[in-house]
């Protein structure tokens, strides 16, 4: 009698192992640039907040220290265009 052995072997391929870490560092990356972009738009509007207040800050000051006052304005007027 004739005996025939069979042998299974169980490989994994190595393409899926890679998306999976591909995938991975992509979504890492994606969150990343998600977290950057909302840091700048939280600094954007807090930027816009701080110039506000300076003008009413020079608004305040008008009556007493006009000079004073107009020195807070261009503050201001500078701090918006370095923001833009």
């Amino acid at each position: 009698m004739t005996a025939i052995t069979s042998q299974t072997f169980h490989a994994e391929p190595v393409l899926p192992r890679f998306a999976r870490a591909l995938a991975e560092v992509v979504h890492a990356g994606a969150r990343l640039l998600a977290a950057l972009w909302t840091a700048t738009a939280d600094t954007r509007a807090d930027a816009a907040g701080d110039a506000d207040r300076v003008r009413a800050m020079a608004r305040a000051w008008e009556k007493t220290d006009p000079g004073f006052a107009a020195d807070l304005y261009a503050a201001a007027g500078r701090h918006d265009a370095q923001r833009d």
